[in-house]
């Protein structure tokens, strides 16, 4: 008897567990199908969306791009989907494709971050920004090699800064963990930077490819 109720109990057990290990996803992705002005991540002034060629159908494209190294934003006032609290909203990973079509020079080994910054409640006052950044495991794929996926997980309900990421700028002069859950509540602009916090890039042309900019959250 004793046997019995002990195995109801387990099977009772897993029945509610089931539903919390099977918590839907939604992914919100920009696929870049509209018009320049209605893309909610752009690069730079003179970007172009190619209607193909994408990962896959149109993709944002950007060339003659002269900077250490290029860096996708979500746009300001396009941008509602993938910014606020992503505690809240429950927010698990963002990601990119890229595809690199030239550059002047030979880059190594160089891997894609994810920043997200947080103006720290003071929108008028830059010195007191913060970015809390992810440096990927995978670098910038080589010219000619096609697209390629960079995820990167985002344990937006720690109340501690996680392993792997660090703060960038002053952080309203905050404690790390204190820093790190302000932040991750209060996202302002993601982005994903070809290159590391604190890591000195020499300038020259970039010509590059982006699509399929996403948010996933449970």
């Amino acid at each position: 008897m004793w046997t019995r109720r002990k195995a109801a109990l387990a099977a009772l057990v897993a029945l509610l567990f089931i539903p919390c290990l099977a918590a839907p996803t939604t992914t919100v992705m920009e696929t870049f199908d509209g018009t320049l002005e209605q893309a909610s991540w752009r690069v730079a002034p003179f970007d172009v969306i190619e209607p193909t060629g994408g990962s896959p159908g149109a993709y944002l494209h950007v060339s003659s791009l002269d900077t250490s190294g290029p860096r996708i934003f979500a746009f300001e006032g396009l941008d509602e989907k993938y910014i606020g609290d992503y505690r809240a909203k429950g927010v698990t990973s963002l990601g990119v494709d890229v595809q690199l079509f030239g550059t002047d020079f030979a880059l190594g080994a160089r891997p894609i971050s994810l920043y997200l910054n947080s103006d720290m409640g003071t929108p008028d006052d830059t010195s007191d920004d913060c970015d809390v950044v992810l440096v990927g495991n995978k670098n910038v794929p080589k010219a000619g090699t096609g697209w390629k996926a960079y995820d990167f997980r985002v344990p937006s309900g720690s109340t501690t800064l996680p392993n792997g990421w660090v703060l960038v700028g002053t952080c309203g002069n905050l404690p790390a963990n204190d820093a790190w859950s302000y932040a991750i509540t209060h996202v302002k602009q993601p982005s994903f930077y070809f290159g590391e916090p604190d890591f000195f890039y020499i300038f020259q042309i970039w010509d590059v490819g982006f699509d399929n900019p996403r948010i996933t959250s449970r």
